[in-house]
Formats: C-alpha cells, structure tokens, sequence
C-alpha cells in the first residue's frame, strides 16, 4: 500500500533509510534524515511510503514542479528490507509520475554513476539518460540526470 507519509513515521523511517548503503555513503545520520523529511512535510513537498504488512517498505520524496522549469524531481526513491523483491520500488516510481503528472509534462532525477541497479531500475521504467554533473554532491561521485516525458 503506498499512503502520504505522516509525522509519527518519521523517527523508524529515518532510522531505517539510514542504514542503507547509499544513505551511508553520502553521510546521512538517522538525525539528519529525520530533520530533512520534516523540513519536507512542513513544506509540503511530495512524501509517499509503502507499506507491506504494516512495516514500512519504502519512501518516494519528491518535487511536483520546478526542475527546469518545465517538470517534477524526484529527489529520492528507497526501498526497505520489506519491500524488497516486491515491486515496492517500481510501485513507488508510478506513483511519483501520477502525482507529477498532473501539473507537469517531465520528470527528473539524479542517480550516482556507481548505483549501476538504480539506472537499469529507471531505464526498464522509460527513463534515459540525459547528462551527467560530475562531483556534485560528493566530489568522487557523479551524479547522472535521468529524464521521462510523462504526457
């Protein structure tokens, strides 16, 4: 079940997104993650979860519009351990592009040049590859800007 996040889920979710290997890598603490996601919800920023017998499963946090103007990012999927293999993600990503899509044609988003799984992950899902930014975020890291035209 993909639901609106609410505030009470966020200290698990956040301790649970932290500790997945991407979130180590680019240095978010539990604190962080917490801190960021309800900065988020008082913004009223796009924040979905799945749900997979009760648990939580996974986060969609994105934008609805102004990535170049002309469309939605997302800023950032994840999928816990009781979602994995489920199809958690990709239910995840088809929701993001329904909430996009009703005020934007495009969607954007960022994947790191190492995560060789998510780009595969996007590209099943229509998404192309449309540029790279080198260094930044992290400076050993690029980050690949993947682009879906939604209507």
């Amino acid at each position: 079940m993909i639901r609106a996040l609410a505030a009470e889920d966020l200290p698990a979710l956040a301790r649970a997104l932290a500790a997945l290997p991407l979130m180590v890598r680019y240095g978010n603490t539990p604190e962080k993650l917490e801190r960021a996601l309800s900065a988020a919800l008082g913004r009223g920023e796009g924040l979905l979860v799945a749900e997979e017998g009760g648990a939580l499963a996974g986060l969609a946090w994105f934008l609805t519009t102004g990535t170049l103007a002309m469309g939605g990012y997302l800023r950032l999927i994840a999928v816990l351990g009781a979602g994995e293999g489920r199809g958690t993600g990709s239910a995840l990503l088809a929701a993001f592009e329904a909430a996009v899509a009703r005020e934007s044609a495009h969607a954007f988003l960022l994947v790191s040049d190492f995560n060789a799984g998510a780009q595969r992950f996007y590209e099943r899902h229509g998404y192309r590859r449309a540029g790279a930014l080198p260094g930044l975020v992290l400076p050993d890291v690029g980050e690949l800007l993947y682009w879906k035209r939604l209507r």
